[in-house]
């Protein structure tokens, strides 16, 4: 069979192999981007150890994801204006917010901070930049933010026109983590008070039943204590009124506990139980635990 005009002998292989080992060692545009993303890599690395010491040194804990996030927008956001303003005099980026506010955690009073530090730098964008950032309005989408600063030439005006889209995207993620911290830890305290009023119950209702049980009435003190709190939880002051004017709703007289009168000459009565029904609601009327 022939061989096909484009196919390599073993020969022809070894010699383009020698050959590009002998070529010239310059990087292609390949290696130039890998190398700017080592780069970039370099510096994430390096600002999130830079942060990492920070916080050991301060005896801080490091920031979450978000919080860091964006305090590596800020940082990029305040580079880009600092090396835009060395050519500019007259301006002078000053912002009131610094990373050390994200610790322990966003909160947004700070957030609300780094929003004004925002519309400043934005503003001195636009004195800079009247004809490119001037006429942008600052309530485009994330995206033609995005494909505005795509088409700048200045790369201090490109990284702070992302950056500033960035910080607003990383506020928002920072204001919902904060939200739902807050609402997780609002659940944590309504289920502190929830289980800390059920203890209360629950030794405000072991205190009740002892004391009726120490009286030795011919009723079941147990049941009729629990029933009552039961009750009392949906209706308080009507389970109050029945547990003082007729106890045995909750727990019935025992009328075998009822000593007969007269050396049991009179046997127990119905009038003897509603007597007893009485001087127990008398006494849960009268008694403080």
């Amino acid at each position: 069979m022939a061989k096909d005009d484009d196919t390599l002998s073993d020969s022809d292989f070894d010699k383009l192999l020698q050959d590009f080992i002998n070529s010239d060692n310059e990087p292609e545009d390949s290696d130039l981007e890998e190398d700017e993303q080592k780069d970039s890599d370099d510096l994430s690395a390096a600002f999130a150890q830079a942060r990492e010491d920070m916080a050991k040194q301060e005896n801080q804990p490091t920031l979450g994801s978000d919080e860091s996030d964006l305090a590596q927008a800020f940082v990029n956001f305040q580079a880009s204006l600092d090396g835009l303003c060395k050519n500019n005099p007259t301006e002078k980026f000053k912002p009131s917010f610094s990373i050390e506010d994200l610790y322990p955690n966003y909160k947004p009073s700070i957030g609300a901070i780094l929003l004004d530090d925002l519309a400043d730098g934005w503003l001195i964008l636009c004195r800079m930049f009247p004809d490119d950032v001037g006429k942008f309005s600052v309530k485009s989408t994330d995206e033609q933010f995005l494909n505005f600063a795509e088409k700048l030439t200045n790369q201090d005006l490109q990284l702070a026109v992302i950056s500033y889209v960035e910080i607003l995207i990383d506020i928002d993620a920072c204001e919902i983590s904060y939200q739902a911290k807050l609402i997780k830890h609002q659940e944590k305290l309504v289920k502190k008070r929830m289980y800390t009023e059920y203890m209360y119950r629950k030794e405000r209702q072991r205190k009740f039943t002892e004391a009726l049980a120490a009286k030795n009435f011919p009723i079941d003190a147990d049941r009729l204590i629990s029933n009552y709190f039961r009750v009392s939880q949906k209706d308080a002051d009507g389970a109050f009124k029945a547990l003082t004017e007729n106890p045995a709703i909750f727990a019935p007289i025992d009328f075998a506990k009822i000593k007969p009168r007269f050396f049991g000459l009179i046997k127990v009565s119905p009038q003897d139980g509603i007597k007893m029904n009485i001087k127990i609601g008398n006494f849960l009327r009268h008694l403080k635990v």
